[in-house]
């Protein structure tokens, strides 16, 4: 009975040792997993910025092409609404005629 007694304990024994071990294992892996994890969070936020910045520099661009817009550029607009409003009245006779 003591030889059983023995095997028993030497059993428990084995398996707590083993248990043991992979709880060490899974702590290191989950404190590999959170490491990542923050890791990719600093990386998310940093493109986050990244991609505010890229906006508002666009915002920036999309105003100062309006804003450097020489007189030439507003007489070549000006020129061709007037043909457009032209080509419309034109359009409006004929339709009248008809």
């Amino acid at each position: 009975m003591d030889a059983q007694l023995n095997d028993i304990v030497l059993r428990i024994e084995t398996r707590v040792r083993q248990m043991l071990l992979l709880h060490e294992q899974l702590q290191q892996e989950n404190a590999r997993m959170q490491q990542q994890l923050r890791d990719a969070e600093a990386q998310i936020r940093l493109l986050h910025e990244e991609n505010d910045k890229l906006r508002e520099d666009y915002a920036h661009l999309k105003i100062a092409k309006y804003v450097d817009m020489t007189d030439d550029d507003t007489r070549q607009i000006r020129g061709r609404i007037t043909k457009m409003v032209r080509d419309i009245d034109k359009c409006i006779a004929m339709l009248k005629t008809d």
